[in-house]
């Protein structure tokens, strides 16, 4: 498994057989197989999500489907020709042999539970702990939603998560600490920080990270394993 961060929350997941291209807007795509079967992935259609640039990969890419949520529905009908799939919260798809699942984000659209090749990978979309400088009640609530969606997937300890830690936020680490603790994963890649990438990196200081710190890689290509980088 080869893990490549595009750019903010765009993700590529390349298997033996598959590749995950996941809320690719902006940046360039690194070199993958093309003649692999392509699944790329929309959580919502925030600009800093979608872009129309997930339709170039058609040209190049043989085998190419297109899983969508339901707010890119119209740009979808756009493309007619193409294999689309159309999701909204708690779906269940199968895409020769992938099996999707949706969760509702408590911001946006929905975010992505994906097994392939026997390997499961969470995207987050904009689910996650949004603890704003706000008041407490509405903080508590975004984190009890969020525990609430992952329970929900009934699942333990994923291969990778792509999980945002916003250095906007005013504890940006509140949702990597609730997924490790209501799911785990084996590697965590943080996302959703744009050009903050510093900032973001010297949330791994926070205590409450300890435990889960060997597993979260900044690194924007991961072959396998990565351990937590030098800060």
């Amino acid at each position: 498994m080869r893990i490549v961060h595009i750019y903010h929350s765009g993700m590529l997941v390349e298997l033996d057989k598959t590749v995950l291209v996941f809320d690719w807007y902006q940046g360039e795509l690194p070199a993958f197989d093309h003649d692999k079967m392509v699944i790329c992935f929309v959580s919502h259609s925030h600009h800093d999500h979608w872009g129309p640039c997930i339709w170039k990969l058609a040209e190049s890419c043989p085998s190419i489907y297109y899983v969508l949520e339901s707010s890119l529905r119209e740009h979808a009908r756009e493309h007619r020709e193409l294999k689309t799939h159309i999701v909204t919260w708690y779906d269940t798809l199968e895409v020769e042999g992938v099996l999707v699942r949706t969760a509702q984000s408590n911001d946006a659209g929905v975010a992505y539970l994906v097994e392939a090749e026997g390997r499961m990978v969470f995207h987050s979309g904009d689910l996650n702990v949004w603890w704003w400088d706000r008041e407490l009640e509405k903080n508590e609530a975004s984190e009890a939603f969020f525990r609430n969606e992952l329970a929900g997937l009934g699942v333990h300890d994923v291969d990778v998560a792509f999980l945002p830690l916003d250095p906007r936020l005013q504890d940006p680490t509140r949702g990597v600490i609730a997924f490790m603790e209501e799911i785990g994963a084996k590697l965590v890649v943080p996302m959703h920080y744009g050009d903050d990438r510093e900032k973001a990196v010297s949330c791994l200081n926070t205590p409450a990270l300890e435990p889960y710190r060997s597993r979260i890689c900044f690194d924007d290509v991961i072959e396998e394993g990565c351990t937590a980088p030098k800060h």
